[in-house]
């Protein structure tokens, strides 16, 4: 059985909150400022590659219903 447009959004956003669990624990426990920085700039990313993601999918099911 295939992966439904919810299965693969789901598994994306996955890994994309696994990140920035990684990217939060990895700051904590460097501490340094410059660790902090790139543990922000990660989950930057990660927040906007999920917004992403998020409207594929919302066009996805758009264009299914269309």
């Amino acid at each position: 059985m295939g992966r439904t447009p919810f299965d693969e959004l789901e598994h994306r956003v996955n890994n994309l909150l696994g990140t920035i669990e990684i990217q939060s624990e990895l700051a904590r426990s460097e501490g340094s400022l410059a660790a902090h920085v790139e543990a922000l700039q990660h989950i930057a990313e990660s927040a906007r590659r999920t917004r992403e993601e998020l409207q594929r999918l919302r066009a996805a099911v758009r264009a299914q219903g269309a």
